[in-house]
This record gives C-alpha cells, structure tokens and sequence, in this order.
C-alpha cells in the first residue's frame, strides 16, 4: 500500500502509505497560502496540451456571466489578468490562456506548478499581496478566492470596480459547500469570458471521465475507509475540515471524512480526543506553509493518546500538497489518488 516517490522521510522510521509528488504530472490513468482561506498525476496526461488562446481581431460582442449573487458583463475580451490564487492561474493555463495572465500569487511553499506548465508558469510575475502592487500591473480583469477581496488584502470588488476592473471570485469560494461542480463552473465561465468554450468542455469532460471511471470501482465498496484530515495543529487543537472540496473528494474516492458536519464551518478546530474517538483507518497530511510536514507527523506518532489510533497503529498515511485539493484542475486527479491509497488492492 505504499507509493514511496521520495526520500523526504528517510530520516524517520514513519512509514508513508503515499506520498504524492511534490513535482506533479497530470495523469492519463485517471491519477490525482495558509489554508484558511480554503492531485497525484501520473506521465502521459489525458488532457491534451494547453491550446492557444482565442484569435486576434475576433469579435468579442458582449459576455455576461452569473458569479456569486452577481452579474459580470464583459463588453472586451479581458488581455491582463492579476490571479490572486495559484488555482486561477493553473485554471488558465490549463484553457491555454498563459499569454493573459499579467501577475500571480506566489504558491504556498511545499506545493509546485504542475510539471506540463511549469515552464509557462515561472514566466508569470509573483507579485505580493496588495492593492496597489495589484493595480500597478494594469488588469482588466482580477480573479482569486472570496477571502482575497477585502480592503486588507488585494482590495475589495467594489475598489476594482471604481478603476473599470473586473473581478472574478473562484465560485467554490462563494458556495456554502463547495464541491468538483464549482471547479466545472469556474472552468466554464473562464471559457466563456475567453471565447474557449470548447477548450473548457473538453477539460471538464476529461475531469468528469476520471471521476466516474474512480466512482465505478469504489461505489460498491460496502466497507467504506475512514479518513481524518490532519492540515495542521496548535498544542492539541487540530485544525480539519468539516465539509467543502476536500473532504468532497474524499468521498468521491470512496471514503468517509470522520469529521463531516462537525462543524457549520468549512474547517474548524477539533481535538486529539475527537481523533481517537473518531479512530480513522486513514490520515491525510495537508503540505503547506512553513511548517515540515514530518513536523506534523511527529505530533501524531509521538502522542501517547494517539498509539491505538487504526491509521496510526498500521502507519495509514497519505501526504498530499494543498494545491491538490483546492480549486484547481488537478481536483479529478486527487480523486484518483486517493482512491488508490484508500484501496490498493482494487486498482
């Protein structure tokens, strides 16, 4: 049950169920910041290479699009874009839109661009967070999570509007349970708003074929795993996630987030005694931020209260950048992933 693609945790005795890679490639056998603001790929992707971007001189018309509670009509095609989440930026790269992205957010560290687009993505400007830096590269359009538009952060809607810009919030973002739909739905608006629609059709069909081809195998497993996610902690209160698109996806790859519904909130805290209660067979690590991941792992391992813990008993580790679980293509992939670390011996 083990996919060991690094020597990250030499060092310890921690035997890692699966480690994806942090360096990752979009998989055609259907694989797979801080987080409060909330895929392993194998070779060969099925998802053909980014195509080029819509023709010069086309007749743009008038596009209007439903984001949130509100109305966005573009009356030109936007030609600079400031991303304030690397999910965006990956998002269009993925519809072959690199040449619109004026400036980026530096991904959290621990996480990568995806190996088909890194070479695209290290030409984009990381930019800090801050309106006037955001304004400072010329958008017509900006685009990022709902928690980045606010006036202590890149600025709020409202403050772009009065300049003639755009704004886009990722729709996962906005919803009061975000799941793979969301990252559809931003696929599809980003197609329309691009005139790509065709190249948007094609990715989602692709992300949807490797869902079902993942819930086929899974959806008569009658014994279902139990999954905890471990994103980070502070003392004994661990942070984790009570509903969204991460515990969606695990779900989708045939397990049971043991803290679903814990919480009204997306992530929460909760404590090492809901774990043991919980007593998952599965513990994922979210990769994120400064914290080492062993760092987290040891808190596990070296917690007396934890030792009969199933997945810390038998070592049930799945260790996973955050950027696989957030609003970005690599969410069907994740699915694969997981399913294979939930249960190797079905694929």
């Amino acid at each position: 049950m083990f996919f060991v693609l690094s020597q990250l945790f030499m060092k310890r005795k921690t035997k890692v169920v699966h480690l994806i890679s942090f360096f990752m490639l979009l998989g055609a056998a259907f694989p797979i910041g801080s987080c409060k603001g909330r895929f392993e790929s194998a070779k060969g992707s099925e998802i053909s290479p980014a195509l080029a971007g819509p023709a010069d001189g086309l007749d743009y018309g008038q596009v209007t699009i439903t984001n949130g509670d509100r109305t966005v009509t573009f009356t030109k095609m936007p030609e600079r874009v400031v991303a304030f989440n690397s999910y965006i930026t990956e998002n269009m790269l993925a519809l072959g839109l690199g040449g619109k992205i004026a400036a980026t957010s530096a991904m959290s560290p621990g996480n990568t661009p995806l190996a088909e687009f890194a070479e695209e993505y290290a030409k984009i400007p990381e930019i800090q967070r801050s309106h006037e830096v955001a304004i400072s590269y010329d958008p017509e359009l900006v685009a990022g999570q709902v928690s980045t538009f606010t006036d202590r952060s890149w600025g709020t809607v409202e403050m772009f509007l009065d300049k003639g810009i755009n704004s886009y919030i990722i729709s996962g973002t906005l919803a009061a349970d975000e799941t793979i739909d969301n990252v559809y739905e931003d696929l599809e608006n980003l197609g329309k708003i691009f005139k790509v629609e065709d190249r948007a059709r094609e990715l989602i069909g692709q992300m949807k074929a490797k869902v079902a081809a993942v819930t086929r195998v899974t959806g008569g497993v009658a014994d279902k795993v139990k999954v905890f996610v471990m994103d980070s902690n502070n003392g004994n209160e661990i942070y984790t996630t009570s509903k969204g698109l991460e515990s969606q996806l695990i779900e989708l790859a045939g397990g049971i987030n043991v803290t679903r519904g814990e919480s009204p909130s997306r992530w929460f805290n909760t404590s090492v005694e809901t774990l043991v209660e919980r007593n998952p067979d599965i513990i994922i690590f979210n990769v994120y931020g400064t914290v080492p991941v062993e760092d987290k792992i040891a808190f596990i391992n070296e917690n007396p209260a934890l030792a009969d813990v199933t997945a810390v008993k038998n070592q049930n580790y799945v260790i996973i950048p955050l950027q696989n679980v957030m609003q970005d293509i690599r969410a069907a992939d994740t699915v694969q992933t997981l399913a294979k670390a939930f249960y190797p011996d079905l694929f």
